[in-house]
């Protein structure tokens, strides 16, 4: 397991600890905390993406079918949580919007216990948890079954930040900046998809 992995399962692991044993802030305190970490989260992924400027030069360059890759991978995430629904019962419009959280567990997760409540919250959060670490363990298996352009889609989202160094790790340095547009186009449908199915 990756020091990504074991750091997001600790920091899962210490909140489950301190909520049960009472050490957690009351409600209204607790929202408060969740939005100010959220947009310190926006904040700093802004400063990174400005100081990226090699990125938008290379971007110009590869052109507008770039763009495609992250529309098939959101639509495949949105139809594959979709599927599951029906096998585990659960209402479609909720599960789509889980799907289209993309990994993106701290916003999706957040969102939806606004939305829809806590239980829907948590269970985006674990889901979109799950899909970025399990994205980190199979990445070799799928570039080696699938090409080196498929290990942009597990990640989803996540592709853009903590997973895009094992993107480049095992797809290249080539994939980079697909990965990155990919992860930054999927955050954006995040923040218009996941009220929009969730409110249907």
């Amino acid at each position: 397991m990756t020091s990504i992995a074991l750091v997001i399962l600790s920091a899962l692991a210490i909140g489950i600890v301190a909520g049960v044993l009472g050490l957690a802030p009351g409600p209204s305190s607790l929202d408060t905390l969740i939005m100010a970490m959220l947009c310190l989260l926006l904040f700093v992924i802004g400063l990174d993406m400005s100081q990226n400027r090699s990125v938008v030069a290379q971007i110009k360059k590869l052109g507008w079918k770039m763009l495609l890759l992250p529309l098939f991978i959101a639509a495949g995430s949105i139809l594959g949580a979709l599927s599951v629904s029906f096998f585990i019962g659960m209402d479609p419009r909720y599960a789509m919007a889980i799907g289209a959280g993309f990994g993106w567990y701290s916003l999706s997760g957040v969102m939806l216990t606004s939305l829809v409540g806590a239980q829907i919250g948590t269970m985006a959060l674990l889901s979109n948890v799950f899909r970025e670490m399990l994205s980190i363990v199979i990445m070799p298996l799928v570039v080696r079954l699938f090409g080196r352009l498929a290990a942009i889609a597990p990640g989803g989202a996540t592709t853009m930040d903590t997973t895009l160094p094992v993107v480049v790790r095992y797809a290249g340095s080539e994939m980079s900046v697909i990965s990155f547009v990919s992860g930054f186009i999927l955050s954006i449908l995040v923040i218009f998809l996941v009220p929009f199915f969730a409110t249907l």
